[in-house]
C-alpha cells in the first residue's frame, strides 16, 4: 500500500484528513504536518524524511500539499527528488479521498495522477451543470 503524506499551510491538512476519515474510515499509513509561522523548513525536511521511513514501503509514498510554489511543495519535491514519491498540489476532500481509495492496487506515479485527475474533477460551478442537465 502507497503511504499518503499531507502538508499544507495552518492546520488545513490535518482537518481534511480527519474529515476523509470520517467518511472513508480510519486509515493505516498517513501521516498529517501543518506549517504554521512558527515552522522552519528544517522541520518540514524532518517531517518528509519521517514520513518516508514510516510511510515507506515498496509502493512509495504520494505526498499531497496546498499550493504549487509554497513552502510544502518545494520542500516535498526537493527532499523526494531521488525517491519513490511523487508530489501532487491543491490537495482538496475529494483528491484525498481518491488517493485512499486508490492506493492499495496502483503504483504511485499512477496514483498521484489519479488524484489529481479526481481533484480536479471536482471543481466545478454546479449550476451550470444543472443548467446543461436541464437544455434540450
Amino acid at each position: 500500500m502507497i503511504g499518503v503524506a499531507i502538508i499544507t499551510h495552518g492546520h488545513f491538512g490535518e482537518e481534511l484528513l480527519r474529515t476523509a476519515e470520517e467518511i472513508v474510515g480510519r486509515q493505516d499509513a498517513v501521516l498529517a504536518y501543518s506549517v504554521t509561522s512558527e515552522t522552519g523548513t528544517d522541520n518540514i525536511c524532518r517531517f518528509i524524511e519521517k514520513a518516508m521511513s514510516q510511510l515507506h514501503a515498496s509502493e512509495g509514498v504520494l505526498f499531497l500539499v496546498d499550493m504549487l510554489g509554497g513552502t510544502p511543495c518545494n520542500t516535498a519535491v526537493l527532499k523526494t527528488k531521488d525517491a519513490p514519491a511523487e508530489v501532487v498540489t491543491g490537495i482538496n476532500l475529494y483528491m484525498l479521498i481518491s488517493a485512499f481509495t486508490h492506493r492499495t492496487h496502483l503504483e504511485v506515479r499512477a496514483l498521484a495522477l489519479k488524484a489529481a485527475e479526481d481533484g480536479k474533477r471536482a471543481i466545478g460551478l454546479p449550476k451550470d451543470l444543472l443548467l446543461k442537465k436541464a437544455a434540450p
